[in-house]
């Protein structure tokens, strides 16, 4: 099951895991506050400030916990990985705590152990996210947050649902059948129940034997589907959903294989005003001014170990595709040696390229190389968030086999964005076809909401190096 929050999916499991963590590291974080400037336990009027600090602090780990990854479903799935990401989080959230600790001194004078608070802090939020993790994996294994589902049609569309199904991508709903319908399509799946069982068992009636909560229409033909059926369906509360409506609410990408121009036209999404956009404006030059003050020293540095490892300039420029199509110049320090494309051809970098430098190897794999993009932040070509600039000549070649591609130029360029938090490093026509998969997702349903979503999670890719060629 999955929420629509200011226009992106958000899996209930999430919400209620992130709810359940932040009550619970809240309340034993007051505990220990109490406890330790009372020598009691907490008492009807106890201090105000020891609850606020608690909320504040409790809403700062489970950001540190969302920005490494740990709501994501692969950590329940992987245990080492989960664990990797636990001893992170584990350090980050000890650093939260000293600091906020040092800075909120003066309210916290009545501790007897002041000292030892931060490390006291950081075990007992250890043992919360242990609790609320081993309880969710025992619900999660168990389906009972996934939706049932009754998919309708037997032909392709149908078919990529059984795929998610067959990869265990079905996080958030259970296929409880499916049922073939009368059209031309090619038949893929030789279980689905034939239309005459239908016919003879009504689609509420099945509906509710199954104990479906939602029916997916997943026919590649919509000629003779039983609407009036459908609608007695919708009345009597079963959801009815449309493949492409149910494919971008369970994979948050767009599929384009069956998308049609009038999607864009009748789908909810694809709009920001110009509150919104005054809002990204504004987000971006703040959070650029800080970030380019914060890693000056990064910075510095970065340009100096380029110049001595070889020569040519610090900085790379090139020509890409930016806002509306209009070319810019983006900037990046130069991760490979100066003459890397004399034959003036361009291509994209693959895994291992011998043009890239030792310096370049480290630079890319820990994203620094893009932070040379705040100045086109700044300038207005680029904003943090938004679709991957590629250049003009692999844009031309792209938007002749890609159909729509050149849709993902209706927002502005981004230094991270969804398709690079989401999907690897792209080196061919198929990775730019199914990274469009996820920028047309972005561009339909953008919001401040979600830029700070993807800035959060673009953490948790520096962190395990993910997609960095």
């Amino acid at each position: 099951m999955q929420l629509r929050l200011f226009r992106h999916f958000v899996p209930v499991s999430v919400v209620l895991l992130a709810s359940s963590d932040a009550l619970l590291i809240t309340g034993a974080f007051y505990q220990l506050l109490s406890r330790a400037e009372t020598g009691t336990p907490i008492v009807l009027g106890a201090s105000s400030f020891s609850a606020h600090f608690s909320a504040g602090l409790s809403v700062a780990t489970v950001t540190a916990m969302l920005s490494v990854g740990l709501y994501g479903q692969q950590s329940f799935m992987d245990f080492r990985l989960l664990l990797g990401k636990i001893v992170v989080a584990f350090i980050l959230v000890l650093m939260l705590v000293s600091f906020s600790a040092t800075y909120w001194r003066e309210g916290l004078d009545q501790l007897t152990d002041f000292a030892n608070f931060p490390l006291k802090a950081t075990l007992i939020w250890l043992v919360c996210v242990s609790v609320t993790r081993g309880t969710f994996s025992v619900t999660l294994g168990r389906g009972l947050l996934k939706r049932r589902v009754l998919v309708l049609g037997n032909g392709t569309q149908a078919a990529r649902i059984a795929k998610l199904v067959e990869a265990g991508d079905n996080e958030h709903f259970i296929p409880v059948s499916f049922v073939e319908v009368p059209d031309r399509a090619t038949r893929v799946r030789p279980d689905a129940l034939d239309w005459s069982a239908v016919e003879t068992d009504d689609l509420l009636e099945m509906g509710y034997r199954l104990g479906a909560s939602e029916i997916v229409v997943a026919a590649d033909d919509r000629r003779g589907l039983p609407v009036r059926q459908l609608l007695h369906c919708k009345l009597a509360g079963i959801k009815v959903t449309d493949f492409l409506d149910f494919w971008e609410r369970e994979t948050r990408t767009v599929d384009l294989d069956a998308l049609k121009p009038s999607w864009f036209f009748y789908s909810d999404g694809f709009r920001c005003g110009p509150v919104d956009e005054f809002l990204k404006r504004a987000f971006d030059l703040l959070v650029s001014a800080g970030l380019l003050i914060l890693t000056l020293p990064l910075l510095v540095l970065t340009a100096c170990l380029i110049k001595l490892e070889s020569p040519g300039p610090i900085l790379y420029r090139q020509d890409r595709v930016g806002l509306h199509g209009r070319i810019f110049t983006i900037l990046k320090f130069r991760s490979m040696q100066a003459d890397a494309e004399t034959d003036g051809r361009p291509r994209w970098a693959a895994k291992g390229d011998p043009r890239i430098t030792r310096v370049g190897t480290i630079i890319r794999k820990l994203r620094i190389d893009e932070l040379a993009q705040i100045l086109n932040v700044l300038r207005g070509d680029m904003s943090f968030v938004g679709p991957r600039p590629e250049r003009p000549f692999f844009v031309s070649e792209l938007a002749k086999c890609i159909p729509y591609y050149v849709e993902r130029h209706w927002v502005r360029p981004g230094i991270t964005g969804w398709a690079q938090i989401n999907y690897p490093y792209g080196a061919s026509t198929e990775d730019a076809r199914r990274k469009l998969t996820y920028d047309l997702y972005y561009v339909k349903n953008r919001s401040f909401f979600l830029d700070v979503l993807i800035l959060l999670q673009t953490v948790r890719v520096i962190f395990w190096s993910q997609g960095a060629r």
